[in-house]
């Protein structure tokens, strides 16, 4: 099934890995294509420090959960 991904769903994923949006996007393996748009990896980075912020985990675990989300193969349009 292939499920188009906005950037803000990617958000909710990086600071809530364990939430129901995380647990889809990081576990469902090749049950879903994932389709988001360029400018998402962009947007992770602009917004880096507020997503800090609102997640309440640390540096390391934000940027672990960014390198899961991005390894997944999303395919950009």
């Amino acid at each position: 099934m292939k499920i188009i991904v906005d950037t803000n769903i990617i958000f909710s994923a990086l600071v809530n890995s364990n939430g129901q949006i995380g647990e889809l996007l990081f576990n469902s393996g090749s049950l879903f294509s994932f389709y988001s748009c360029v400018y998402m990896r962009f947007e992770i980075e602009k917004h880096w420090g507020k997503l800090l912020k609102v997640s309440k985990l640390s540096k390391a675990e934000l940027e672990e959960s960014k390198i899961q989300a991005l390894s997944k193969d999303f395919v950009c349009r």
